[in-house]
C-alpha cells in the first residue's frame, strides 16, 4: 500500500487540488482519494452532494463529499496526462477507476449517513484501512513489473509535490519476494555475494593468524661440502612451536569491515554511503562479531564515524536517516529478521 499525504495536484485546466490522502493498493491495482475532516462537534447528518453536512446543535457545513469529489477529477485528469503514458501505455485512460471517501473522528454509529453515490464516509480508522487493503477494481492498475515501482513512485511524489523519504526508496529497490522475482538476476546476485564473502574470509584469516603474506623467497643455495668431515654439530633443543596470534577484538574485526571497504573512497556521499552498506553487509555476515547480546550498531557507528567526519560530518547525513533504523532496513532488505535485544537498545539480534 503506498500512501500519499498533503498533496498538491495542479491538473490542466484545473484549480490547484489540495489532497489530504491518496491512497494505491499496488497488488490490487485500486486507487483511492481520501478527505480527513475534524469537526469541533459530533456529525449528525452526512448527506450526498446538493446539501451541506448537520453537526450537532444544526450547525450546517460545506458538504464534504463535494470537496473530495472536485479533487477526483483533478487527480483523474493529472493521472490520464502525466502518469498513464509514460508508465502504464497499454492502460486505457477511459478505463480508471478512482475511489473516494471522506473520514471523521467525528463520525459515530449515531451519525445518520444518507446513501452516497461515488463515495463513503468512515468515522473509523481499522474500516478506512480494511477498504484500501482489501478493495479491488474491474479494471486495476496493475505495475508490469518489479522493476517499474521505483520510477512510479518517483513521478507520483513529483506530481504530488511531496517528499520521498529514503527509508521507502530503500523498500521500493527491494525485489518482492513473491511469484515476479526474476530468478536468474536473483541466483547471480547470490553467487556475487557468495564470492564477495570468500573474498573477505580469505582476508580475515589472514588478519586473525598474523600470517606473513609476502611472497616466499626461493631457499639458499646450499654450502659446499668441506673435504674433511665435520665433527657432528650438537644436538640443540628444538625451538618452540611459534605461539599461536591473538584472537581479534570485537572493536578490530569490526574495524577490518570498515577499513576493506573505505579503501579507495573518495569524498562523495554517494560513495561513503556505498561503502557503509557494503561494511555493514560483511559485518552481518561476520558470525563472531553477533555475540550473545547481537550485533552492536554503536559500535559500528564509532568506528564507521572518523571515516566519514571529515567530509560528511555524521553518519546520519550521509544514510539520510538515524543509523539503527537505516542498519535494520539493510538487514531486512538481506533477506534477514533483526530484532531488538532487551537491554541492549543500540544492539540488534538477526537470524
Amino acid at each position: 500500500m503506498w500512501a500519499f499525504t498533503n498533496c498538491r495536484v495542479d491538473a490542466p485546466g484545473r484549480p490547484v487540488a489540495e489532497l489530504d490522502w491518496f491512497f494505491y493498493n499496488v497488488r490490487h491495482g485500486t486507487i483511492m482519494v481520501s478527505e480527513w475532516k475534524g469537526f469541533p462537534r459530533r456529525v449528525a447528518l452526512a448527506t450526498d452532494t446538493g446539501t451541506p453536512w448537520l453537526l450537532d446543535g444544526g450547525l450546517a457545513l460545506p458538504n464534504p463529499i463535494e470537496q473530495v469529489s472536485r479533487q477526483l477529477d483533478a487527480v483523474r485528469a493529472a493521472l490520464r496526462g502525466a502518469i498513464l503514458p509514460q508508465h502504464f501505455p497499454a492502460f486505457d485512460p477511459q478505463q480508471l477507476r478512482l475511489m473516494q471517501s471522506v473520514y471523521s473522528p467525528q463520525v459515530d454509529q449515531n451519525t445518520t449517513i444518507e446513501r452516497i453515490r461515488w463515495g463513503k464516509v468512515y468515522g473509523d480508522l481499522p474500516e478506512l484501512a480494511a477498504v484500501t487493503a482489501n478493495s479491488t477494481s474491474p479494471s486495476p492498475l496493475l505495475l508490469p513489473d518489479a522493476g517499474a515501482r521505483l520510477p512510479l513512485a518517483t513521478a507520483l511524489c513529483a506530481l504530488f509535490r511531496t517528499t520521498f523519504p529514503p527509508e521507502a526508496e530503500t523498500k521500493l529497490r527491494v525485489s518482492p519476494k513473491v511469484g515476479d522475482t526474476d530468478v536468474v538476476l536473483r541466483i547471480s546476485a547470490i553467487h556475487r555475494q557468495i564470492a564477495a564473502l570468500h573474498a573477505e574470509l580469505a582476508d580475515l584469516v589472514v588478519i586473525a593468524a598474523g600470517a606473513d603474506t609476502r611472497p616466499a623467497q626461493p631457499p639458499a643455495a646450499p654450502a659446499p661440502r668441506a673435504a674433511v668431515k665435520d665433527k657432528p654439530a650438537a644436538v640443540k633443543n628444538p625451538p618452540a612451536a611459534a605461539s599461536k596470534a591473538p584472537a581479534l577484538t570485537e572493536h578490530q574485526r569490526m574495524h577490518t569491515h570498515l577499513a576493506r571497504r573505505f579503501q579507495g573512497v573518495n569524498g562523495s556521499a554517494a560513495a561513503a554511503s556505498r561503502a557503509l552498506e557494503k561494511a555493514w553487509m560483511s559485518v552481518l555476515g561476520d558470525t563472531l562479531l553477533h555475540g550473545e547480546t547481537g550485533i552492536s550498531v554503536s559500535l559500528f557507528g564509532s568506528v564507521g564515524t572518523p571515516l566519514v567526519k571529515q567530509h560528511h560530518g555524521s553518519l546520519p547525513n550521509v544514510l539520510g536517516m538515524p543509523l539503527r533504523k537505516w542498519c535494520v532496513l539493510q538487514a531486512q532488505t538481506a533477506g534477514m529478521q533483526p530484532k531488538d535485544v532487551p537491554g541492549k537498545p543500540s544492539n540488534i539480534r538477526v537470524r
